[in-house]
């Protein structure tokens, strides 16, 4: 396997975090259903999953100092725009809960709906470009 590109370095590394990702999430809900701890304990293996998304992060930053400027340049407008929508949508929505009533969003989707707007970001600006 040629991990010279910084492409191929960062799709083997999300790869390899995503299986971490699962194997945590599993693993976890497992454990707690299975061993149903207590304490610290608990807290350990809820928050187990979480730990490979820093994973994903350091990947994706690796990766922006791996192209050219104006790759990165790109990459790093996309990402502004995306966390800022994020952060947006959240707050509204945290607004609409307080306020409206509005159903419950779980905070452990934050970070696929910036993944998601990440996503709808790049194909804007793609077509923008």
């Amino acid at each position: 396997m040629n991990l010279k590109s910084p492409v191929a370095r960062y799709n083997f590394g999300m790869a390899i975090w995503m299986v971490l990702y699962v194997a945590a999430l599993f693993g976890s809900i497992l454990l707690i259903k299975a061993q149903n701890p207590t304490g610290p304990l608990l807290y350990g293996l809820a928050v187990l999953p979480a730990l490979p998304i820093g994973g994903t992060i350091l990947t994706f930053l690796a990766y922006i100092e791996r192209v050219d400027e104006y790759v990165r340049a790109v990459l790093i407008k996309r990402f502004i725009i995306a966390t800022g929508l994020t952060l947006f949508l959240c707050t509204a929505w945290g607004f609409m809960e307080e306020n409206a009533g509005a159903h419950h969003f779980s905070l452990y989707l934050v970070y696929p709906l910036f993944w998601a707007l990440f996503g709808v970001t790049s194909l804007i600006m793609r077509q923008a470009a």
